[in-house]
């Protein structure tokens, strides 16, 4: 099956275990304790959208496997395989004790559906989705559950067919997986641990240190209203769009350092419509040196500032396919401001299944439109 990677790469998995090998390269860090779906193109045999969600409390599974599937359908896939991932950490290939046998309490999330037939974790939620999914236009084409660096299949009905202790997973630096990491490597991402990680990536300034950037966004602030009285707020807002490409090209090259005052004039700026627009439909921009510098900017900024930059964080990153830092990002923007009308309906594009495509092509119109009547209101108030 050929494995869609985010910058229009392609790599090819010759069995299940490539496949799952490489879901961590295309999340951008390694799930745990979580249900992912992969979407599947049956014309093409190409995977498509990967969709992440932690897995239920206890007692919770027919609720959850109704909405799950209902998410799936939304997003109108041929078919999707899904994965459910313990919360163990081991690498690829490590041995262990079959899931569920051992070492976890009566109850443990790792455990839930120890007693059924094959004694892998979270059967029966399997089953409930699979189920929910049966006899509609989504095909569920396989489920797999991985953990601690190896794999069992939900789907094996023959007793004494698979490893009791299953699979190992391939090598990390071979295959389908090696390809996917080093296209995302030249992309400039790398695979993180866990979610925490990724949130961590894109979490705020704290204490003494945040203090003193808002101080120092409080006094860019006055600077810019003093720069739009005088000059106006077009040339404003053009020094504003001259920097963020000047700092891009440096991110570009690999030197990029931002001045506390550049942080602030570009996070102020993400709070201007037009200047926002320019930003997450920036034209000729490199796509992972531009994501780069708006992540740069979202770990310098302040929370109580950080609702602008980080919701073009969110719309760049799932323009570029980049599911799992757009919901992190969107997380931050809604925990400052919970009806951010960008956050909030990019929010529900990501829930919707939206392709990342169709969301570039949108703002591309959005934006030039939006340019259009900015030009016929100048020329208009020219005359």
């Amino acid at each position: 099956m050929k494995i869609r990677e985010h910058h229009k790469g392609t790599a090819t998995a010759g069995d299940p275990g490539e496949l799952l090998a490489a879901i961590p390269h295309l999340m951008g860090f390694h799930p745990q304790s979580s249900i992912v779906v992969v979407h599947v193109d049956l014309e093409d045999r190409r995977t498509g959208t990967l969709l992440r969600l932690d897995l239920p409390g206890a007692g919770d599974d027919e609720g959850y496997a109704r909405q799950l599937a209902k998410r799936i359908e939304y997003g109108q896939p041929d078919g999707v395989i899904l994965v459910c991932y313990g919360d163990r950490e081991a690498p690829p290939g490590a041995g262990g004790a079959p899931p569920g046998a051992g070492g976890a309490p009566p109850g443990h999330p790792s455990d839930r559906a120890a007693s059924s037939r094959r004694g892998v974790p979270h059967q029966a939620l399997i089953e409930l989705i699979v189920g929910e999914l049966a006899g509609g236009p989504v095909k569920v084409l396989g489920t797999a559950y991985v953990d601690g660096g190896r794999w069992w299949t939900y789907d094996c009905d023959h007793p004494g067919c698979c490893p009791a202790d299953g699979v190992p997973l391939p090598d990390p630096g071979m295959g389908a997986a090696a390809d996917v990491a080093a296209r995302a490597a030249l992309a400039g991402r790398r695979t993180l641990s866990s979610r925490r990680e990724l949130e961590d990536s894109l979490r705020g300034l704290s204490g003494a240190d945040e203090k003193a950037m808002a101080g120092v966004f409080e006094r860019v602030d006055r600077e810019l209203a003093a720069e739009a009285l005088a000059d106006g707020v077009e040339v404003v807002r053009g020094r504003t769009l001259a920097l963020a490409r000047l700092l891009l090209a440096r991110s570009a090259e690999g030197r990029l350092e931002l001045a506390d005052d550049d942080v602030a004039r570009l996070s102020l700026g993400a709070a201007d419509l037009l200047v926002r627009d320019r930003f997450i439909a920036l034209d000729g921009a490199d796509p992972a040196a531009w994501l780069g510098l708006l992540t740069a900017l979202a770990r310098r900024t302040p929370d109580a500032r950080a609702a602008a930059v980080c919701s073009v964080v969110a719309w760049v990153a799932y323009q570029q396919g980049d599911g799992a830092v757009a919901n992190v990002a969107l997380d931050r923007v809604l925990s400052v401001d919970p009806r951010h009308t960008m956050a909030l309906l990019l929010r529900d594009c990501l829930d919707s299944q939206v392709s990342p495509g169709h969301i570039a092509a949108l703002t591309r119109e959005a934006v030039d439109a939006a340019e259009r009547a900015r030009r016929e209101v100048s020329a208009a108030g020219a005359a």
